[in-house]
């Protein structure tokens, strides 16, 4: 079964304080050199992808410093040695300073069709505390930038940010409302360890809003953007009609994708792996005609039976058919659809509206299904 191609693009200017990413943040931009490294991976990894691809993605990282000729060069070498399906969508991740009218254009010459954009708050004070670079006005002007030339684009919020309320959260969705951007992707901040932000929330120099405030800002993302028309399709993404993200919905639909790049990972249908994430590495690694992978898994069966389920139930418009799968979890989804946390049609189940914001707790629920059966 074919599946999409993700590019992983390991390079940004600078690390944000919440960023547990695999990136780097050299002076100068390798960009030419890198894109020899994706296709050596691609000669080494395509003749095992069944093909045609059935979407593109580049992301970062910031995809949007790699120079546009050497981006144009990996994307026509996926479409040649790999095939696209016609309308295939073809994503390409962007911060606001990048996205000017050259480098709109050029993106297209090269059969980019569609742009997430990294915007993430509306209030400069936030993006200030984030470290991001840019200021709103110039995402303002990025999104009408992507509005004129796109048939659809995707812009990126958080909520949960140092300094942000709820009162302050529900001023951004109301712009994010006025912006009418055609798919929107709402996140939560995480304060992974291993970052500056959590130095600085460990030494109390920022404060993030509690988890019960993080609770309403997500109630309240739904609340606000459904009532203003938009499809709640997956835990974090909201879209206008017909403008779902394809490539994404592969990974949530458990549908096998190529990874390539330093520290991407792929999933052939039978095992997941990661590749080397520092540069030097996965370079070595090709030069030697080995497949960079730092990891690799293959799943056993009840294994890949959670896997499915864990990503199935995100899609909150279909979640899951457990199929074959249905005695493993039979119980435990009894349980959880009396609770009201669950939909059950079938051997088809989803999240119910209050389910929607206790995934976790319905995973754990059913985590004994792991092993059952």
């Amino acid at each position: 079964m074919s599946g999409g191609v993700y590019v992983h693009f390991p390079y940004c200017t600078h690390r944000c304080t919440y960023c547990d990413f695999t990136l780097q943040t050299p002076k100068r931009v390798p960009g030419r050199r890198y894109a020899d490294l994706v296709l050596a991976e691609l000669d080494l990894r395509a003749p095992s992808f069944p093909g045609p691809a059935t979407s593109l993605y580049v992301g970062g990282g910031t995809p949007s410093l790699w120079e546009v000729a050497e981006l144009g060069r990996v994307l026509d070498a996926l479409r040649d040695r790999l095939g696209l399906v016609d309308g295939a969508e073809v994503t390409v991740e962007a911060n606001p300073d990048q996205v000017d009218d050259a480098w709109v254009a050029a993106v297209q010459r090269v059969g980019v069709n569609r742009v997430s954009l990294g915007v993430q708050a509306l209030h400069d004070p936030l993006l200030a505390a984030l470290t991001r670079r840019h200021r709103v006005d110039g995402a303002l002007r990025a999104i009408e930038r992507l509005r004129a030339a796109f048939a659809s684009f995707s812009v990126d919020f958080m909520f949960g940010l140092p300094g942000q309320t709820a009162a302050s959260w529900r001023e951004d969705l109301d712009r994010v409302v006025a912006l009418d951007a055609p798919h929107l992707s709402v996140y939560g901040l995480t304060v992974e360890p291993r970052t500056l932000l959590a130095r600085d929330v460990r030494r109390g120099a920022v404060t993030v809003p509690a988890d019960d405030t993080q609770a309403e800002m997500l109630l309240a993302a739904r609340e606000v953007l459904t009532a203003a028309g938009y499809e709640h399709y997956e835990i974090s993404n909201y879209a206008r009609p017909g403008h779902r993200a394809a490539h994404n919905s592969s990974y949530w639909d458990w549908r096998p994708y190529l990874g390539l790049g330093a520290g991407a990972h792929g999933f052939d249908g039978a095992a997941r792996w990661q590749n080397l994430g520092r540069v030097k590495r996965y370079g070595e690694a090709l030069a030697a005609g080995r497949l960079p992978e730092a990891e690799r898994e293959v799943l056993d069966p009840a294994t890949a039976s959670f896997e499915r389920l864990m990503t199935g139930l995100r899609r909150l418009d279909l979640g899951v058919d457990l199929d074959a799968d249905w005695p493993r979890y039979a119980d435990a989804v009894a349980r959880e659809a009396a609770a009201g946390r669950l939909v059950v049609d079938g051997t088809r189940i989803r999240l119910s509206d209050d389910g929607f914001r206790l995934m976790d707790t319905v995973l754990v629920a059913l985590m004994p299904g792991l092993t059952a059966g």
